[in-house]
């Protein structure tokens, strides 16, 4: 009896202090930026099979053995891996772990648009942004300007407004092109008359990125930008020197050659792009009018930086455009009479800026900024010739200030517009000088890392219009680190250029006298939910779904029913324009897919008799899936659903759809692509011709799809990198 009390005695007594050397650990584990439980984080003793997954409060509980100095190894899909050391026993009850994300997996993008300089995930303005990688998958694509790029982007649509010459504007959200602000380097140099074939000019390669943002803009920038503005970022000179050339020819007979280096030295960098841009006229549909202009174009722009110290840095940019595009009777190609039916532009596009950057510390510094720019077109037709220029000057001084919780901006800038008529037939169209002094202030507040608001007011005063003030708000909310949510509500206002409102090449002997047109004034919101997630298996999920409303009170439009009469007015109601927008995307390894859709309905209140206005679709649904195999093959594929429009006689036209194609391969310092465009050949004039009267006096139908068909091209670009 006494040895089995003996025996249950000893196995108690080892039992006890087995139980008691083993020690529990609790971990917490959280995302480093907002403080989120992270369910599902793997927490391992370094060395052992000894491990255990967070539960749904993110809590780790594991059972040590051993004693002393103990590492243990976490991991949480798209965070990086960390392991801690903890002393066991341990006097604390738990320990906090917090995560960082991936930098390869969410990749950072700073934006400019906003003057803040803020990654785009922290900003409460949405922001799209198209980076380098787009450029220079464009580059090979369609290396003479960014309209298919921008076409691309779901909420704009790149409308073709001229059979002859090709020009296409781009349309935000439903409204008219002129309502879209196009900035270079964050400065205004399009406008009036100088927006004009802009986006035609405008090589990809020579860009860094695109920001675009959607609704009205206008107290970021002043006027312009009622629907939306689309900043062009120019590259930068970088350690690592830079050449690239590229050459790219199509079936439309159509040869590009654009040429880009920079590199930067101790105290001075330098970028040069030079781009070359031929184009044949070709009839497509056999009608005897061309469908594609001819084209003669060049682009020439050096930039200088000049790194004065840590602190201070100045940049002098120059561009020289040179564009002559022609189309109409193709027997002018050939006889060059002017009295057959002919369109004919040829502008000369100067602009100069140079910027000054000072950095007081980590936290302050200031802005300066000036720009210039000269326009002069000449457009001759069979039927009247007009000659004009256009100067644009635009200055602003900026200053910065950081801190933990809030960052403020205030600016002051005044900028001029003036456009001469040399013209003598045409005595419509008026001579003006526009000068507007803006000042602006701009906070942005942190109360939680969660929750930040940004808010901001600009007051303008116009030395014809007077006085405007534009308040706005924008606010940002993070729930957790695959959710947030933005809600965007600002004014904004255009003053009437008369350009603004005529195709120059059809309208401007229909131009009556004697109007009087007031500035058009709006107000929008803009709101959208964004999800971002990678899971366990490797996919990557994106989805942003956004909600779009803008109204613009006493909207200006032509209220002539006569054919050969234009009568510009403003109208008695407003034009309101309201919508959904879904985007999805979804990349795991070497695949990746893009989705979206977006829904526009635009309402003139003012025209209860066509209250839809012409050539807007109601739905756009698109698609692009790449596939990338190897690092040398690249393939995608994109389509596009067009449907509920009508025509300038307010009747349905035919709904659409559009596929393109390309591959990309590369070897060594080359890269080729062969790239595909309305594969299944689409057209408008498929469906009859697209004017009425006769081939010496046609009167063109408004474009509501291509008219080019098929296009079929083939690049070729060398780039050179040295270490």
């Amino acid at each position: 009896m006494k040895f089995f009390s003996s025996l249950f005695l000893s196995l108690f007594l080892f039992f006890s202090q087995t139980v008691w050397a083993q020690n529990q650990v609790k971990l917490v584990i959280k995302d480093s930026l907002t403080k989120e439980l992270l369910i599902g984080a793997s927490v391992v003793e370094t060395g052992t099979n000894n491990g255990s997954a967070s539960d749904v409060n993110g809590i780790v509980n594991l059972t040590v053995k051993n004693t002393g100095k103990i590492n243990f190894t976490i991991h949480y899909v798209g965070y990086t891996e960390k392991t801690i050391a903890i002393h066991i026993p341990q006097q604390e009850n738990s320990f906090e772990v917090l995560l960082k994300l991936e930098e390869s997996i969410y990749e950072e993008v700073t934006v400019t648009s906003v003057r803040t300089n803020s990654r785009i995930e922290d900003n409460p303005t949405r922001i799209e942004v198209l980076g380098m990688e787009e450029m220079g998958e464009e580059n090979g694509i369609k290396p003479g300007n960014i309209m298919s790029l921008l076409g691309d982007i779901a909420g704009i649509q790149m409308q073709q407004v001229s059979a002859s010459s090709g020009n296409t504007l781009a349309r935000v959200q439903g409204l008219n092109g002129r309502y879209t602000q196009i900035l270079k380097d964050g400065m205004p140099l399009f406008g009036g008359m100088s927006g004009n074939f802009g986006i035609m000019q405008i090589p990809p390669l020579d860009l860094k990125q695109i920001e675009i943002i959607k609704g009205s803009a206008s107290t970021l920038y002043g006027g312009d930008a009622i629907g939306g503005i689309i900043n062009l970022v120019s590259k930068d000179p970088g350690k690592t020197p830079e050449l690239n050339l590229t050459y790219n020819v199509s079936s439309l007979n159509e040869t590009n050659l654009n040429l880009y280096a920079a590199r930067k030295f101790n105290k001075v960098g330098f970028t040069f792009f030079g781009g070359s841009t031929i184009q044949k006229a070709m009839d497509i549909d056999k009608d005897g009018l061309s469908d594609v202009a001819a084209v003669n174009n060049f682009v020439i722009h050096p930039k200088l930086v000049y790194y004065a110290s840590n602190k201070s840095t100045l940049t002098f940019n120059a561009t020289h455009t040179f564009d002559l595009r022609a189309g109409g009777d193709m027997r002018y190609f050939i006889i060059t009479n002017d009295t057959l039916y002919h369109v004919q532009n040829k502008i000369n596009r100067s602009n100069a800026d140079v910027k000054w950057a000072y950095v007081f510390d980590k936290n302050k510094n200031i802005n300066l900024k000036i720009s210039g720019s000269n326009l002069s077109q000449n457009t001759g037709t069979k039927f009247y010739k007009f000659d004009a220029t256009q100067q644009i000057l635009y200055s602003e001084l900026s200053f910065l200030n950081h801190h933990v919780r809030t960052d403020w901006v205030c600016g002051i800038n005044l900028n001029a517009d003036v456009f001469t008529n040399n013209s003598t037939n045409q005595t419509a169209l008026k001579n003006y000088a526009y000068h507007t002094l803006g000042a602006y202030v701009q906070n942005t507040w942190r109360p939680t890392e969660k929750f930040i608001i940004e808010s901001g007011l600009r007051s303008d005063y116009h030395n014809t219009f007077g006085l405007f003030l534009l308040p706005r708000l924008s606010i940002l909310y993070k729930y957790n680190r695959a959710f947030s949510a933005r809600l965007n509500g600002g004014t904004g206002y255009k003053t009437p250029t008369t350009l603004s409102y005529l195709n120059q090449e059809t309208d401007l002997n229909k131009l009556g006298l004697g109007f009087h047109l007031n500035p058009e004034q709006s107000s929008g919101l803009n709101a959208d939910i964004n999800y971002q997630a990678l899971y366990s298996n490797g996919i990557h999920l994106t989805i942003n779904q956004s909600a779009f409303y803008t109204e613009i009170n006493k909207p200006i439009y032509d209220s002539s029913s006569q054919y050969n009469v234009i009568a510009l007015v403003n109208a008695n109601n407003k034009l309101q324009t309201q919508g959904l927008q879904t985007y999805v995307r979804i990349r795991k390894e070497e695949f990746e897919l893009y989705l979206g859709y977006v829904f526009t309905d635009v309402m003139k209140q003012y025209d209860t008799q066509h209250p839809n206005p012409i050539i807007t679709p109601k739905h756009n649904f698109s698609s692009t899936l790449f596939f990338e195999p190897k690092e040398a093959w690249r393939f995608g594929i994109e389509s596009s659903w067009i449907a509920g429009q009508v025509d300038q006689e307010y009747k349905a036209v035919k709904n659409y759809f559009l596929m393109a194609a390309m591959v990309q391969y590369k070897y060594k310092q080359l890269c080729f692509v062969l790239n595909g465009e309305n594969l299944l050949d689409f057209r408008q004039n498929k469906a009859g011709r697209i004017y009425d009267g006769s081939i010496n006096n046609p009167i063109f139908h408004k474009l509501w799809a291509p008219i080019d068909g098929r296009v079929i091209n083939l690049s070729i670009q060398w780039k050179l990198r040295q270490k």
